[in-house]
């Protein structure tokens, strides 16, 4: 029987609708969701529909992108997604969670792209005083052990954060899309007051990139699947806003929690 799902990440409404039980549950857990009732008149900025017994399991992070007249289609060996032209209609083909896991943020990077209301960035974001802190690197350059060192301070993500970029201000949302912690209560939003670029060392350090490095180093870790230019140009405005606002440095730390020194 098909079950629809209110969920609010950050500032945008998604209903999600599923025949599948262990979908069912994925959005239970993951997004702190309850059923709500088919014939809901709740508005939603996106509708989305997901089905599973698609494709096989993962194989690699390649994700095909195709643009017909009637949607935008994105494709991986375990996931299908399908997205009307108005970004309002979603049709999502899974494998198994793993591949609803990836869909979701691929499917939310997107939309938040394009409508250049911000990006989905693959870090994790830790809360001190109230103020956001980003951290990203290479796989394996330590984002799941600062988040472990840094306890007990709330962690906004553990894996992709989520932050939107006005003319005005930079601000951090909780995120759902998580791998290692729970999705904790933190509403509403928190400034983005620093990005740091990782590189373990045997020692503390942090020094300022320039404008220009920090937004080479943050096009490197958005959620985006290039598929047109002037959509990676919306990207790319988005990047420079960003690194123009807040201060992106690289952090050379130890394994650790010492290194919070060096950042207030």
């Amino acid at each position: 029987m098909e079950t629809a799902f209110i969920v609010q990440i950050a500032e945008h409404t998604l209903l999600l609708k599923t025949e599948s039980d262990f979908v069912k549950e994925f959005i239970c857990q993951k997004y702190d969701a309850e059923p709500v009732s088919l014939a809901t008149t709740q508005e939603a900025d996106l509708s989305v529909v997901i089905e599973e017994g698609y494709g096989s399991s993962f194989q690699d992070y390649n994700v095909e992108v195709t643009i017909t007249d009637e949607c935008k289609i994105y494709k991986r060996t375990d996931y299908l997604i399908e997205i009307d032209k108005q970004y309002k209609a979603v049709r999502i083909c899974i494998h198994d969670d793993f591949a609803l896991k990836h869909a979701m943020v691929n499917l939310y990077s997107a939309y938040i792209t394009q409508y250049e209301w911000g990006l989905l960035i693959h870090s994790s974001c830790l809360l001190e005083q109230e103020r956001a802190y980003l951290f990203a690197g290479h796989s394996g350059a330590g984002k799941s052990t600062v988040a472990q060192l840094s306890q007990p301070r709330p962690i906004l993500s553990d894996e992709a954060t989520i932050i939107k970029i006005t003319e005005n201000d930079v601000v951090v949302y909780n995120s759902p899309f998580r791998s290692d912690t729970e999705l904790p209560e933190l509403p509403g939003t928190y400034p983005l007051t620093a990005i740091q670029i990782l590189r373990q060392s045997p020692d503390n350090r942090r020094l300022r990139m320039g404008v220009m490095e920090g937004i080479q180093q943050l096009l490197q870790r958005v959620f985006y699947w290039a598929h047109h230019p002037e959509e990676t140009k919306k990207v790319f405005r988005m990047c420079r806003l960003l690194a123009g606002k807040v201060p992106v440095y690289e952090l050379y730390f130890q394994k650790n929690n010492t290194f919070w020194e060096e950042i207030k």
